[in-house]
């Protein structure tokens, strides 16, 4: 086969897919001693995505999208926050999913028969992808337990983006097996896509129970006999709730409990009550920054960790500290560094917010304030409305599980800033349009 410009940038797409997805647990489990190159393997494969994602462009609006983010960004760190120029460069690669992926996956969906050899070795990839899971959160299970070291093939404190991940790739592929005549039968012979959400239950993810039923509505065609359909699932859904659930009492070791009484046993953990739940979301909010500080004094770092609604809840308290920078935050690169590069003076006074996870909203407004958050709503918005060429039919049940993902990424977790997880969502996004009937096939 002739190696074209198409299959070139088809093979490094892939590569940085494959490469994205396992070296973290390369270099959590199996070759520890390179752990010190993992940084600048990671910055490799974004310089690859920047370059794909240049090779690929096509349309106005994407070359807009790129621009304008890069000028909010711009603006905000060099200008208006005067920040070191080599913060700011290392700070856009928490932006490169956002400005690059979706122009890369664009490109293969704008040419049907482009469209159709990306999309084999693509879902290919994300099967072996899931298989991979098994093992590796398996491992991670029976080294360390069931809490956030359990991120899969992306290594340890991937917990979260792995979880959703699984959810996302097993959602794609079985929905598009899914022959609505035969709606039962059809999730029957697909099976294993449903077993293969499994590992999501050893790694301490509560939202893994949210998706789980997000999982199976969204499954029933959105149609006429939508309710008739989900009376189907109903008991299906009901019974991997329950041995999910099971399985999560059964592995859980009590680490969050462990934050409000080292008294409470895990078994009298129940993570639906309203006790748990207001605990996890919801921490002390006048004494924040004190409990993170004792729990990092006291070698309990894991546990240094603020709920998400307190979080938000902090929010005013940077403007009080420094007025001013509501429009514009307070430029990017300040979740970026550690390593190979200081923090910047942001993250050095703010560490005990900054630890943890932080809702994407926030990671947005910290950096490129409300003109950011802004950006990114008419972005996200635009993606649902801008389809490829020859591909105008939507995958209706698709794109609104998408939709919801990205909602619960903006109020939970920041999974948008990885790469790895851009891929997959963009990917996926932009292969949520379906080409139209009378799309005809045309030369590479």
């Amino acid at each position: 086969m002739q190696v074209t410009k198409s299959i070139l940038i088809q093979r490094a797409l892939l590569g940085v897919f494959w490469v994205l997805g396992t070296v973290g647990f390369v270099c959590d489990e199996l070759v520890t001693d390179v752990e010190s190159l993992r940084t600048y393997v990671n910055l490799g494969c974004d310089a690859i995505l920047v370059l794909l994602g240049l090779m690929s462009l096509r349309h106005r609006a994407d070359l807009l999208s790129i621009g304008s983010l890069l000028l909010i960004a711009i603006t905000s760190s060099l200008v208006f926050n005067s920040l070191p120029l080599m913060l700011t460069i290392n700070g856009l690669r928490v932006f490169i999913g956002a400005m690059f992926c979706y122009p890369i996956f664009r490109y293969f969906m704008d040419e049907p028969k482009r469209r159709e050899r990306f999309v084999k070795a693509f879902d290919k990839s994300l099967e072996m992808f899931l298989w991979l899971q098994i093992p590796c959160i398996g491992y991670q299970f029976v080294v360390y337990g069931a809490g956030d070291h359990g991120g899969g093939s992306l290594g340890n404190w991937y917990s979260g983006t792995i979880s959703m991940m699984i959810y996302l790739i097993s959602f794609y592929l079985i929905k598009k097996r899914i022959n609505p005549k035969h709606f039962m039968s059809s999730i029957l012979t697909n099976y294993k896509y449903v077993l293969l959400l499994a590992p999501t239950f050893l790694n301490e993810t509560k939202i893994s129970f949210v998706l789980l039923v997000l999982y199976f509505i969204l499954l029933v065609p959105i149609g006429k006999r939508m309710f008739t359909r989900a009376l189907f699932v109903v008991p299906v859904m009901s019974l991997l709730f329950g041995v999910g659930y099971m399985t999560y009492k059964m592995t859980y070791q009590g680490e969050v409990s462990n934050k409000s009484s080292a008294t409470v046993s895990p078994d009298d953990v129940d993570i639906f009550s309203e006790e748990y739940l207001t605990e996890y979301v919801l921490s002390d909010v006048e004494n924040a920054e004190e409990g993170v500080e004792w729990s990092i004094d006291n070698n309990e770092s894991g546990l240094a960790d603020i709920g998400r609604v307190t979080k938000f809840l902090l929010l005013p308290m940077f403007e009080e500290d420094n007025p001013g920078h509501v429009p514009l935050g307070f430029g990017v690169g300040h979740f970026k560094g550690g390593t190979k590069m200081d923090h910047s003076e942001f993250f050095e006074q703010y560490e005990w917010y900054l630890m943890g996870t932080i809702p994407y909203l926030i990671h947005i407004y910290l950096q490129l304030g409300v003109i950011g958050v802004l950006w990114f709503i008419v972005f996200l918005v635009s993606l649902f409305h801008r389809h490829p060429v020859g591909c105008s039919v939507r995958d209706l049940n698709m794109q609104v599980f998408l939709a919801i993902l990205i909602v619960i990424n903006f109020f939970y977790i920041e999974n948008m800033r990885d790469p790895i997880f851009c891929i997959v969502l963009y990917g996926l996004l932009a292969m949520s349009w379906l080409p139209d009937s009378d799309s005809e096939a045309s030369t590479d």
